[in-house]
């Protein structure tokens, strides 16, 4: 992502954003989630042309073996990213528990130094640091803008305290950023200020690149492999797809994840007519041009699970950006969202279900105008946090 220069129309304003982002750095990976770092760069672009600069807080912590690793502050233009030191995972529990801990203390002194009074900042949710922030609005009354993606009690059980601070955290703030309508209308009964915002409304610009060479409708579903969120029934749906098709399955997620959906592949691969393929994680370049190679990109999460009644996969963005239609499942909050009418839908989260819809995209004449609805949703997205932060 390529940061724009901040609005010199406006008064140079300087905005801090807290969040887990990755660190380029090969030598000191974090923990972190691609597809929230994706997103954290659209909106600091965003930021960048209301005529802000962002001072990026990372509380992200390394993710590989190793002593310690020192904290850093990156420039990037004109914006900068701070992350902070941390000690190198263990394979002792105790030691990471006590990493965890250090984190905590070294990110909760900088917070109390460095954030004014009354500050208004923009912080992601995370039951990571939610307490810090209930604790800091009590002691420094910080104006709190709470990008609120979804509710972690939704998609995995927690803890009765962290449940109660999830929500305690949401009250807090001042102002929201959320994914969806409905998200907005849960939680925010206040009718506090907010915005909404899918996703990347960003058009990437078509790469000379030779299509794949096997001649078929290529089909891809890119995003976790967690069996929530759907690649692995994105992957079922070869088993009722013709001979001229072939799913590619993009995605992240730890070993026992990765070795199921390479055993459900061999299973299908072994018995259908279609491909079905696991082709890794890939990221930056590499990815937009895997992406620009298919015709169909697959949301296929389980409709009824929780979470799904107030998020919105970010993937469905990721596909309309780089020209591809999508097939999704019916669920209000993609129906009713800004890109709804684009989808072709499936109902049942069934692997025919999904297959039929496939068939449908691949089969229609349809155009879809991705570019001048993407355009359309940037234009209003800065319009409107220019008018929330003000």
């Amino acid at each position: 992502m390529h940061f724009h220069a901040p609005n010199k129309t406006k008064m140079d304003k300087r905005i801090k954003y807290v969040t887990y982002y990755g660190d380029k750095d090969m030598t000191c990976l974090r923990s972190n989630s691609p597809a929230a770092d994706t997103k954290t760069d659209y909106v600091i672009d965003t930021l960048n042309r209301c005529g802000y600069t962002v001072e990026l807080i990372s509380h992200s912590s390394i993710s590989i073996p190793g002593f310690y690793y020192k904290g850093k502050v990156e420039n990037r233009g004109q914006n900068t990213i701070r992350y902070f030191g941390s000690f190198g995972v263990s394979k002792f529990k105790i030691l990471n528990v006590l990493n965890w801990m250090y984190r905590d203390i070294v990110f909760l002194l900088w917070c109390l130094f460095h954030i004014k009074r009354g500050e208004q900042i923009i912080v992601y949710h995370s039951l990571g640091y939610d307490s810090i922030f209930i604790w800091l609005n009590k002691i420094k009354k910080i104006r709190i803008v709470g990008e609120i993606e979804e509710i972690y009690q939704d998609v995995h059980k927690q803890s009765a305290r962290r449940s109660r601070n999830e929500y305690r955290f949401i009250d807090c703030c001042e102002k929201y950023i959320f994914p969806t309508a409905s998200l907005d209308s849960k939680l925010n009964s206040a009718k506090k200020p907010a915005v909404i915002i899918h996703g990347l409304y960003s058009v990437e610009p078509r790469r000379d690149i030779e299509p794949f060479e096997n001649g078929k409708i290529n089909v891809v579903y890119a995003g976790t492999l967690d069996p929530q969120k759907g690649g692995a029934a994105a992957a079922a749906a070869a088993a009722y797809l013709p001979e001229n098709y072939h799913i590619h399955i993009l995605g992240f997620g730890d070993k026992k994840q990765i070795d199921s959906i390479l055993r459900l592949i061999k299973d299908i691969n072994d018995s259908s007519r279609a491909d079905v393929s696991y082709d890794g994680f890939l990221q930056g370049e590499e990815f937009i041009r895997f992406l620009q190679k298919c015709q169909i990109g697959l949301s296929t999460q389980d409709p009824t699970a929780i979470f799904n009644s107030t998020s919105f996969p970010s993937k469905i963005l990721t596909y309309l950006s780089n020209g591809l239609r999508v097939v999704s499942v019916r669920i209000p909050a993609i129906e009713n969202s800004g890109v709804g009418h684009a989808m072709f839908y499936y109902d049942e989260q069934e692997p025919a279900k999904i297959a039929n819809a496939i068939i449908k995209c691949g089969e229609s004449g349809d155009v879809v105008e991705s570019t001048a609805l993407l355009n359309e949703l940037d234009r209003a997205f800065v319009r409107e946090l220019d008018e929330l932060l003000s």
